[in-house]
């Protein structure tokens, strides 16, 4: 099973290690001191062939070790923290406090704007009740006026097309085809029932009707040149 971070065997296994090294930098000074570092001169001394540097032991100053702060505890990783790696937004620095007068003038603006909210919905409210009475006014209005007249009567169609002429021009016989006859008439004969032929011209035929409604009505129909 792994051991965690902070127990004592692992605690024990890093002295080992450190002592371990200054055993090592130990050695390597005692082989310079007694012979492995030939062919280097000691600063100031004489220089010559086979000199060889002298290193008293005594001289060997090795750093002291905190042991303590080995043994003290780890911090725990905090995976929302800072990431040296990768790139962070800058933090938004906190704002100054506000000075009395600045928020005297934050509040005074939050007043005024409540003011000016309520004004614009008395102005909306108001309107909007001056449209309704308005509307109502012209609904009795609208109301209190006499029915409109009934619409016109129309007079009826004419079903008939006006082929051409006969006879003299003043006494002319004009030809109608009804979709299926032909009929010959005169000026001022009835012809259907409902009209009576007020003029016939050249390319043309005028109509009038003999329902008392229709009196002074007249339709012009124009000569057809097929039936």
């Amino acid at each position: 099973m792994r051991e965690r971070e902070g127990t004592p065997v692992l605690k024990e296994k890093r002295k080992e290690i450190i002592l371990g090294m200054l055993l090592v930098a130990t050695a390597l000074a005692l082989w310079h001191n007694f012979g492995g570092g030939a062919g280097e001169a000691v600063p100031g001394g004489p220089v010559g062939p086979g000199t060889v540097a002298r290193v008293k032991i005594d001289d060997l100053k090795l750093a002291s070790v905190n042991w303590a702060a080995l043994s003290a505890p780890r911090p725990a990783y905090d995976p929302s923290g800072r990431n040296i790696f990768t790139w962070g937004a800058i933090p938004v620095p906190t704002p100054p406090p506000l000075t009395p007068q600045e928020k005297a003038a934050i509040e005074k603006a939050q007043r005024d704007a409540e003011a000016a909210r309520k004004v614009a919905e008395e102005a909306a409210a108001k309107a909007a009740a001056d449209a309704a009475v308005k509307a109502a006014e012209e609904q009795q209005r609208i109301a209190s006026l006499p029915p409109p007249p009934p619409p016109k009567p129309q007079p009826p169609a004419i079903n008939y097309k006006f082929i051409g002429y006969v006879g003299p021009s003043e006494n002319k016989i004009a030809i109608l085809h009804d979709g299926t006859d032909l009929i010959f008439v005169r000026q001022g004969e009835k012809v259907g029932g409902q009209f009576r032929i007020l003029e016939i011209g050249y390319e043309s035929i005028k109509f009038g009707y003999t329902d008392p409604k229709f009196k002074g009505e007249t339709t012009t129909l124009p000569m057809s040149s097929s039936y």
